[in-house]
């Protein structure tokens, strides 16, 4: 995520560079071979192998989010028990995530994941405020996608993804309204990973421009939508007092799950079946 000695030599050369600067690490790519051994697709989770998503189950495409074209991937799962739309987190483009896509896929779910914009095929530039833009036109365009229930949808988000995550959960004009919300890894805000990662008591607005407040939302998810905060305990990029501060500024029935003995990238690893276990518990049918 953000490292100490960097985010110390940012707040010291405020006028020449910003935090915003190491929010967001963008690769852009022509293309994916899902059917390949393609090193753009390449998780933490797998070794790259050939997709188990089959090509007769995957719908590529692109949306339009204020005039830059966002691409997404759809991957259709037979008897779906219920959909996922999945924010990924800050790093290269959807190839990272993929293999955790399968892993959703294989619990029986279909999965959206969409690239922000400046990762992957997508177009613009990544901000707080066309991320939460790609967001919104990629949900927008889910229940077009077939075998979609849009009253079965949850949403999932990874690292910075728990913030276009809560964003849409909490935003009345959302295209979809969630059964669920479960995030992995999720910050508070940008004013805690500052603070956190320099042992500065320096404002955000110093050196940020973007917010990206999921303290500030979680306790607005309306009644209803139930939310989960997974997040592993030896977590050194987004350390645990991130959770802990989600969980104390969320409103009851929220869960926070600790994943014992995980760092940021391994909570699936480091869970193992009782991953799988958790989605199924609290993303049920």
């Amino acid at each position: 995520m953000i490292r100490p000695a960097v985010l110390a030599a940012c707040v010291a050369l405020a006028g020449a560079c910003t935090l915003d600067t190491f929010l967001y690490h963008p690769v852009r790519v022509d293309g994916y071979d899902f059917d390949g051994i393609d090193p753009n697709i390449d998780g933490d989770l797998t070794e790259p192998h050939p997709s188990i998503v089959g090509p007769e189950l995957r719908t590529e495409g692109f949306v339009d989010a204020e005039g830059d074209a966002i691409h997404y991937v759809y991957a259709k799962r037979p008897g779906a028990r219920a959909t996922i739309f999945y924010s990924h987190g800050n790093s290269l483009h959807i190839g990272r995530y993929w293999d955790r896509v399968e892993r959703m896929w294989s619990m029986g779910y279909n999965v959206l994941i969409y690239d922000y914009p400046g990762y992957g095929r997508s177009e613009g530039e990544p901000s707080e405020h066309s991320v939460f833009a790609s967001a919104r036109a990629a949900l927008a365009e889910l229940p077009n996608l077939p075998g979609v229930d849009p009253e079965r949808v949850y949403f999932v988000g990874y690292s910075l993804g728990g913030a276009p995550t809560f964003e849409l959960a909490t935003d009345p004009q959302s295209p979809v309204r969630p059964r669920g919300v479960l995030t992995e890894s999720a910050f508070c805000n940008v004013e805690t990973l500052l603070q956190d990662a320099t042992f500065l008591d320096v404002p955000a607005e110093f050196v940020a421009e973007n917010r990206l407040d999921n303290c500030a939302k979680i306790g607005r998810v309306p009644d209803g939508i139930d939310v989960v905060l997974l997040h592993g305990d030896h977590d050194t990029f987004v350390r645990p007092i991130h959770a802990r501060r989600l969980y104390d500024a969320a409103r009851p029935p929220t869960r926070l799950v600790w994943a014992e003995g995980a760092d940021h990238t391994d909570v699936p690893l480091a869970l193992g079946d009782d991953y799988d276990a958790l989605f199924r518990r609290h993303l049920p049918p």
